[in-house]
């Protein structure tokens, strides 16, 4: 039952200043003048960002000039396995955008999804030997990871989603706008037209 007065169907997004979303912070594709820009709340322990990133990629590769993708750690949980997986892409960060951008789509890869589920130590691993394949440092990514500087990373993430209330993955604020949940083409693709 809904009480007299209220709205049929979901609640309207409330809008975001997307100035407070420390968009600078974050790696991110696209182009900075981009029509549409898209701050996705993901984690890498979610088969629905996994998802939701399957989609984003489609649209990004279609609309390479009008869609600019930022990602935000949210791992759900302040510690843990969740946590762990950000604390890795954020330490690949450190070394590049494109180090985060190689860990970051191999976590969403098969493969990465399948290693998620088991033990960390050999997930560590295949990132490692990536980065290094790759000609990353991998002395800068470890001391990233454990001097603390990857989990301050997450943390200040994390803390905006919380501020901003998110309490789900995937969380999109597109063009300020609050998307929850995987979103189908056609929401996203009236951003562009």
């Amino acid at each position: 039952r809904t009480s007299p007065g209220a709205e049929a169907g979901p609640p309207r997004p409330k809008k975001i200043d997307m100035r407070s979303l420390d968009i600078e912070k974050s790696p991110s594709l696209g182009p900075k003048e981009a029509k549409v820009t898209i701050v996705e709340f993901s984690n890498f322990n979610c088969p629905y960002c996994a998802g939701s990133w399957v989609q984003l990629k489609k649209l990004i590769e279609k609309n390479p000039k009008g869609v600019k993708y930022v990602f935000k750690h949210f791992p759900l949980q302040p510690q843990g396995k969740t946590f762990e997986l950000a604390e890795m892409a954020a330490a690949a960060q450190a070394l590049s955008d494109g180090a985060f951008w190689m860990v970051h789509d191999f976590l969403f890869s098969s493969e990465g999804q399948t290693l998620v589920k088991g033990e960390m130590g050999p997930l560590r691993q295949k990132i490692e030997q990536t980065l290094r394949e790759n000609g990353y440092n991998l002395k800068t990514f470890k001391n990233f990871l454990d001097s603390g500087s990857a989990k301050q990373r997450v943390r200040e993430d994390l803390d905006l989603g919380k501020k901003m209330r998110v309490t789900s993955t995937p969380t999109k604020v597109v063009n300020g706008d609050i998307i929850l949940g995987s979103s189908g083409d056609n929401v996203l693709e009236q951003y562009l037209t």
